[in-house]
């Protein structure tokens, strides 16, 4: 960890309601980190094409020129990133979901085996552990170490309901930055170690269509990440990617 420790929020909401409030709880509760909220709905964000580009070729060849390096710098420069979103029919916001559509290269070329984050989803009644789970799925193919997990249900907005979203959030935040303070190392899940292979064959198979990919993974034995990673479980990995991808394993 650098000296002083940064955390940055990225925040669904379209507006400053009960999402960006919760965020604020680092601001004013522990007022040392460095810490910054990008709200998505403030910030130059095109929608995704869907042209596939940033995966075949490569994200500098986006052709939408807009704040989403900003976005990846401050994620890449920050020690704990903490992803939050209304829920929204069940799910994140559309504004997350840009967000998500236009780093969807990340799954495909992951960095942030460094990097410790918590998911955060606010809601009336129902869909907060969906929407983190599916946050947790999607931004943990980027590399990203799960440690925290928040659910705020703020549907009554009374005294009572106010106290108890105040001390999980306390709590959440708690334990995202004593995993960042004790720089912990986490093995990948198995999920992850089948996606890295199952991404490393189709490059190797299909190098021409996924030269990114290829220029990505070619180099590469077994996934970045700096914890330790079992042969049983790497072995383990390979096969299930093997058994997935047929004869397109290319080795």
């Amino acid at each position: 960890m650098k000296n002083g420790m940064k955390i940055v929020a990225i925040c669904g909401s379209a507006h400053k309601g009960n999402t960006y409030a919760a965020l604020n709880t680092i601001t004013d509760d522990y007022p040392d980190i460095d810490y910054k909220i990008l709200m998505l709905k403030d910030l130059d964000l095109k929608m995704c094409r869907g042209c596939y580009t940033c995966i075949a070729k490569g994200e500098h060849l986006c052709p939408l020129k807009d704040d989403r390096d900003m976005i990846i710098n401050e994620m890449l420069d920050a020690d704990g990133v903490i992803f939050a979103s209304p829920v929204y029919v069940n799910s994140v916001s559309a504004l997350m979901k840009n967000f998500i559509e236009r780093t969807g290269f990340e799954g495909h070329r992951p960095r942030y085996y460094d990097k410790y984050a918590m998911v955060m989803a606010t809601c009336g009644m129902f869909g907060a552990t969906e929407t983190n789970e599916f946050m947790k799925g999607l931004f943990g193919s980027y590399g990203f170490n799960f440690i925290s997990s928040l659910e705020l249900q703020m549907g009554a907005n009374t005294e009572e309901e106010k106290v108890n979203n105040h001390k999980k959030t306390i709590k959440a935040i708690n334990t995202l930055i004593d995993g960042i303070k004790k720089e912990k190392k986490y093995s990948p899940d198995i999920g992850q170690l089948v996606r890295f292979n199952i991404f490393k064959m189709l490059s190797t198979a299909f190098k021409e269509h996924f030269e990114a990919d290829y220029q990505y993974y070619k180099d590469k034995t077994q996934i970045p990440s700096n914890g330790k990673i079992s042969s049983f479980k790497n072995g383990l990995a390979k096969r299930i990617a093997r058994k997935a991808l047929g004869d397109l394993s290319g080795e």
